[in-house]
């Protein structure tokens, strides 16, 4: 069994319009720019973005058979190995709801430092274990929200802000922000629950910058 694999995998809307945001954000002219899709899944995301910028560089263990765009390079990886990415080749990476999918956070990182430009961006997201809910589940179950047993195996890995903190600097990346997706909803019930901030928002995404040499 290979845990982590999510095959054809995608991400609630809400999860996209944080990283568009968190891309609308940066200095830059987006139409020139390549962006990477790592661990797309379907390819939704990387639908989005090829009619808005230069390339896109898309890479997941399980990648689509058919075409996203005409400006879309699909590459299969493990993102437990080495990226099939080029050193400095990226303006602007997305990661959505991978990085809980992977062994090691700290490779994902490294291979996310190696592979964008200095001067260039990176946004994760990630399910919040700040939560109130996911604090909920951790007290009376002992275990976060998004990790309890019918996550298993495809969720391995809970990573808390603190956590990226110490992994960006690490790799000499540097904090910009944290978004939020602004939304929840109740376990077993599916109410909607769009209250904006940390505490009624299931997933939480890092803004980040590698900085340009002597900067």
């Amino acid at each position: 069994m290979k845990v982590g694999v999510q095959d054809k995998g995608t991400s609630p809307d809400y999860i996209k319009r944080m990283a568009i945001s968190a891309w609308q954000n940066v200095d830059g002219e987006r139409a020139e720019m390549t962006v990477a899709d790592i661990g797309g899944g379907r390819g939704d995301l990387a639908r989005l973005l090829a009619p808005q910028c230069k390339n896109v560089v898309f890479v997941d263990f399980s990648p689509p058979l058919a075409a996203i765009g005409n400006n879309v390079e699909i590459l299969g990886a493990d993102l437990n190995e080495r990226w099939p990415v080029s050193d400095s080749s990226i303006d602007f990476m997305f990661s959505l709801e991978c990085i809980e999918h992977v062994e090691n956070p700290r490779h994902f990182l490294r291979e996310s430092a190696r592979c964008i430009k200095p001067g260039g961006y990176g946004f994760i997201s990630t399910p919040n274990q700040h939560s109130v809910l996911s604090k909920i589940a951790f007290l009376f179950l002992g275990q976060h929200r998004c990790f309890l047993g019918k996550n298993y195996p495809h969720h391995i890995t809970a990573l808390l802000r603190h956590d990226f903190r110490h992994l960006l600097a690490e790799n000499g990346l540097e904090f910009i922000s944290w978004y939020f997706s602004n939304e929840d909803n109740l376990p077993g019930l599916g109410w909607r629950i769009p209250i904006p901030g940390n505490a009624f928002s299931k997933c939480m995404g890092v803004m980040f910058h590698k900085p340009l040499v002597g900067e």
